[in-house]
């Protein structure tokens, strides 16, 4: 008599469950962050290059710990499919369902969204340190391995859906912006701010 039992329906079936449909797949995300450090928190925009596979009336993404304002799907011809957002929180993902169906080919995915810059070393995160005359600072810096990157802006956050990034940061003007990718361009955008953005990677 075997002394292991059978894998139950419910666990074969978990691991598909969590995964994102394979419908609506990324290619490049151009992603804008702007942290303040003040009140801990961090507004975005992400503009996602997508290629539709089948006719869709809904786009299921990774989100957790955010608050997507706005999101609309731009076809090549300027199509625009407004979505309304509601969130899985325990499956730590965003539904865009959309005004019509979207067609297979490519589409832009844009969205606008608000975060807060968590204390818990994943996400985008706030963090201290003290220079050598002992001054305390504050820093927000990113944590995306291997499933955080949903804390930070709305993503297919798996391994398997590697696209390349085009990133810009919003600052104040004199702090350090750095990226894995070469800055290549540092413009004002009032307020104090600068938008210094990095080489596609």
């Amino acid at each position: 008599m075997p002394s292991h039992r059978p894998p139950s329906i419910a666990s074969v079936s978990t691991e598909a469950d969590f995964r994102l449909p394979r419908t609506v797949v990324p290619s490049h995300y151009d992603l804008t962050l702007a942290p303040d450090l003040d009140t801990a928190t961090f507004t975005g925009s992400v503009s996602a290059a997508i290629d539709v596979k089948e006719p869709v009336r809904a786009v299921v993404v990774n989100a957790i710990e955010l608050e997507i304002s706005s999101a609309t799907l731009v076809s090549p011809n300027g199509e625009r499919l407004e979505a309304v957002v509601t969130y899985d929180e325990p499956m730590q993902r965003a539904i865009l369902t959309l005004g019509a169906v979207a067609d297979p080919g490519p589409w832009r995915l844009e969205a606008d969204f608000t975060g807060t810059l968590n204390d818990q070393l994943h996400g985008f995160y706030r963090s201290t340190f003290k220079t050598v005359d002992g001054t305390q600072r504050t820093i927000a810096t990113t944590q995306f391995e291997a499933t955080e990157a949903r804390r930070a802006f709305p993503c297919w956050d798996e391994p398997d859906l590697k696209a390349t990034f085009s990133v810009t940061l919003v600052v104040d003007d004199g702090l350090l912006a750095v990226s894995n990718a070469a800055e290549v361009s540092r413009e004002p955008v009032g307020d104090g701010k600068v938008a210094v953005a990095f080489a596609r990677t």
